[in-house]
């Protein structure tokens, strides 16, 4: 049986993850402002939100090694497939299937009918995208693309990018953040994980993306192995890859601890250099014409960064400082193929810069006109360039653009990414036209003296491409006449340009015309791309509709009519929780960040604030101050259609969440904040809610008037309560737990007043694992599903005993199931996932 993949880093990246951007230019945005400032897309925030609800208790536990001995067990327990409701043989390989549109692909390239039947249907969305670290074109047949991120693995086109499937499955660590395909061998590629920029310390998560290694396969990705030399903290964070100019038995890697060299196709390892600067080794380049490898090496970010030189790196280890200047940040590296002496290096500001804006945007633009050498260097752009656009390829464009557009405005501090987003390449038939990105792609057609914006705008736009790019390639055929096309990767997924060359947007005022200027032209390659990061979703009564919470990418709707690539955003941020009126469908209440609600009556035409008697939002953290929740949690009360909402306090919204009432006696335990909230289905008289510091909070006489609604509390363990479930058939009160290191699932039989765990125990029991939703079967009391950090499970005997559920999308985490009866009668689960998009299966 193959090893389900460690989902740690789906869970978290972009988790925190799926998924992590910096959008103060965001795709689209609430059409109101309900506080004093708007608030879009937060991903500090969302990585502690996703970090605080499933970090031990004991600060001694390590998650990785947590998730690889959760992944184990679960690899031994039995499978289940409701769709067809049996259980299926445990040598059955996870995650046999994916569906592309109406094409069904089978994962090992091998004929499995079986799975085929018993696997979910995916409902997408396949055109939203995700956080895409890596681009690449297969040698030889150009028409086969990949793409990889930290937190959906790698995927492959065979179309040209018209479908996209996971080949990556049997990753045991998803967060690829480099790969190699062989040119000689195209079927043999490395995949190196770990995103080692240091995110969890700058952006203050305390969340590393930790990596396992570089990964091999021989066989076009339908299986992968891990290298057991990189089994090992030197390989946590792979940085770079390169092949050997005339040997690609010759790797090279570029990790936080240094430059490695292996000549064995990764077997064994050596270390050409050490390091200890902050970010160790970011990037990689070679001299293709060199049999010799003169490879060059970037090392450092938010410290002093060098370009190091290796003059014949393929059989010695000698090396030389080539570039080190003051203030230099994290610094990419670019050779001209076309031209290999000429060499450029887009540095980062580890100092404030003019007019105190430049930390971590642009210090310099660097040019070598003799192969790289040492004293070869000259700076061709630097953040004191008179022309303000030439500074900004590290800074957010659109928080910098103020300053010119409308001058009259007080002054905003610009965003800069530059320890981040920091990609540099050149035209591989002209060595004079470099391309340069951090937040938006620029490009300079002069050798980097001026640059132009190549990317931006509204997606109306052709101009278009999502913001916060992370990679760029070439099409092997690219001649930069009649073949001009070149793929980029940013945390939007996938997009193309078919004509590179073309005009850019310059001058001071190029930001200020809505990029109407550019010519170059971008498409979006997200169909089938399915790597959505939901928080909660809720399908309509009829079951052909859904709404959904996703990080990055608000709340978006998607339909069995329209199709899998064709979901559509109504409501902006980070996505939350969602409810449909049950009679009046064209009736929801949304929200994004810190209880931010909007609420429509024509099906998201347009929107209102929904706020009125809400306490005011504090603050905009997770820290003790905070009276909301990042994603506040929600839930309908189907008898009397009021919302309860949760901060601090409960609050219930009659009339559909038009208006709030605060239940002054609700104020939770220990400075907790409700992380959970369940109304009883045969009782609207009985709420319960779990908060993120462990307590169940319960009333029996909830239909009162909210001065008077009283609360009993307990607290079945320390941590972070994810959902709630009442059975309607016994009453039985179901509450799940998200933080390692105790139970994860409890129950109580007497209304919530004593509780038990049902995790079960032996090769039966649930491993020590995140779960984060649980629904009951309406009509089987005995029947229960679960959503985790490595898929969904479930009990077909009431908790004694547990099994994973062949979903057809494997261990991915699954933050919310909801279970619905349509009108004709049919049951249909609903799984929505954090970085593998939505899914559904009927229920027999």
């Amino acid at each position: 049986m193959l090893r389900p993949k460690v989902a740690w880093l789906l869970a978290l990246a972009g988790p925190t993850a799926l998924l992590l951007v910096t959008i103060s230019r965001p795709p689209f945005a609430p059409p109101f402002v309900p506080e004093a400032e708007s608030r879009f897309d937060e991903p500090g925030a969302a990585a502690r939100h996703n970090l605080l609800r499933r970090q031990p208790a004991d600060a001694r536990l390590d998650m990785p090694r947590l998730y690889d001995a959760a992944s184990e067990r679960l690899s031994a327990i039995s499978r289940f497939a409701s769709r067809i409701n049996r259980a299926i043989p445990a040598a059955q390989p996870p995650s046999r299937v994916w569906m592309s549109g109406s094409r069904v692909v089978p994962m090992l390239d091998r004929s499995l009918d079986a799975g085929v039947l018993d696997a979910w249907t995916p409902l997408g969305p396949g055109n939203i995208g995700g956080r895409t670290r890596v681009v690449r074109f297969h040698p030889t047949v150009p028409t086969t693309l990949f793409a990889a991120g930290v937190s959906g693995g790698v995927w492959k086109s065979d179309d040209n990018g018209v479908t996209w499937r996971p080949t990556g499955d049997g990753l045991t660590n998803i967060a690829v953040n480099a790969l190699l395909i062989d040119p000689a061998r195209p079927d043999v590629m490395y995949a190196g994980t770990g995103e080692g920029y240091f995110r969890e310390e700058i952006r203050g998560t305390g969340l590393p993306l930790r990596g396992a290694g570089i990964y091999l396969t021989t066989n076009g990705g339908r299986s992968w192995q891990q290298l057991p030399a990189t089994n090992a903290p030197d390989f946590h964070w792979v940085n770079d890859l390169e092949f050997g100019v005339t040997d690609t038995r010759r790797l090279y890697a570029a990790t936080r601890t240094g430059v490695w060299r292996s000549t064995d196709n990764g077997t064994t390892w050596a270390r050409l250099l050490e390091v200890n600067v902050r970010g160790g080794c970011l990037d990689l380049a070679l001299r293709p014409d060199r049999s010799e490898d003169v490879l060059f090496a970037s090392c450092g970010s938010y410290e002093q960064a060098t370009v190091y030189r290796f003059p014949r790196a393929a059989d010695r280890t000698d090396v030389e400082v080539v570039l080190r200047e003051p203030d230099m940040g994290r610094t990419s590296v670019a050779i001209a193929s076309s031209n290999p002496d000429i060499m450029y290096a887009l540095a980062a500001s580890n100092a404030d810069g003019p007019n105190g804006i430049y930390r971590q945007g642009l210090l310099a633009v660097y040019r070598s006109d003799r192969g790289g050498t040492a004293g070869s260097w000259q700076a061709r752009v630097t953040n004191t360039d008179p022309t303000y656009l030439n500074t900004l390829l590290l800074t957010n464009t659109a928080s910098a653009a103020g300053r010119v557009c409308n001058p009259a405005a007080p002054p905003v501090t610009p965003t800069t990414m530059g320890w981040y987003n920091n990609v540099l390449a050149v035209d591989p038939r002209d060595p004079e036209r470099v391309w340069a990105a951090g937040v938006d792609w620029f490009r300079s057609d002069d050798g980097g003296r001026s640059w132009g914006l190549a990317s931006w705008g509204g997606p109306s736009l052709p101009s278009y491409a999502h913001v916060d790019q992370h990679g760029i390639a070439f099409h092997p055929q690219y001649d930069g006449v009649n073949n001009q096309i070149a793929l980029i990767g940013n945390d939007g997924g996938i997009f193309r340009t078919s004509n590179a060359r073309a005009a850019t947007s310059n001058g001071e005022r190029a930001a200020c015309t809505g990029g109407v200027p550019i010519q170059v032209a971008w498409t979006s390659l997200n169909r089938g791309y399915g790597v959505t990061q939901f928080y909660h979703g809720v399908p309509f009564p009829d079951g052909t509709r859904y709404l959904a919470g996703a990080q990055d990418n608000g709340t978006i709707l998607g339909s069995d009519a329209d199709g899998p690539d064709a979901w559509r955003p109504v409501f902006g941020g980070d996505g939350g929780f969602s409810a449909i009126h049950p009679q009046q469908t064209s009736t929801w209440l949304l929200e994004f960040q810190w209880a931010s609600l909007g609420r429509t009556t024509n099906g998201g035409a347009s929107f209102s604030t929904a706020r009125t008697g809400l306490d005011p939002i504090a603050a905009s953290t997770l820290g003790p101050e905070g009276n909301y929740l990042f994603i506040a949690p929600f839930t309908h009360d189907r008898v009397s259609n009021v919302i309860w909402l949760g901060g601090e306090f409960l609050y219930q919204g009659p009339n559909f969440g038009q208006t709030w009432n605060k239940v002054i006696g609700s104020q939770m335990p220990e400075g907790g904040r409700v992380s959970a909230i369940a109304v009883a289905p045969n009782n609207n008289a009985i709420v319960i809610a779990g908060t993120d510091r462990g307590h169940l909070v319960r009333t029996t006489n909830a239909t009162g008037t909210p001065t008077a609604i009283t609360f009993t509390a307990t607290r079945p363990r320390e941590g972070w309560v994810t959902s709630i479930a009442i059975d309607a058939i016994t009453g039985a009160v179901y509450a799940t737990y998200g933080n390692f290191g105790g139970a994860h699932v409890f129950r109580s039989i007497d209304g919530g007043q004593t509780w038990q765990s049902i995790d079960g125990s032996g090769s039966t029991g649930m491993p020590d694992i995140p779960v984060h939703s649980i629904v009951v079967d309406p009509d089987d009391a005995q029947r229960l599903y679960l959503g985790t950090d490595l898929g969904v499970m479930v009990s077909i005997d009431g908790g004694r005993t547990w099994m994973t559920e062949e979903t057809g999308f494997g261990p991915a985490v699954t933050m919310w199931l909801s279970l619905i009866r349509t009108p004709s009668g049919q049951k249909q689960l609903f799984a929505f996932t954090h970085g593998r998009g939505a899914w559904r299966v009927a229920l027999r």
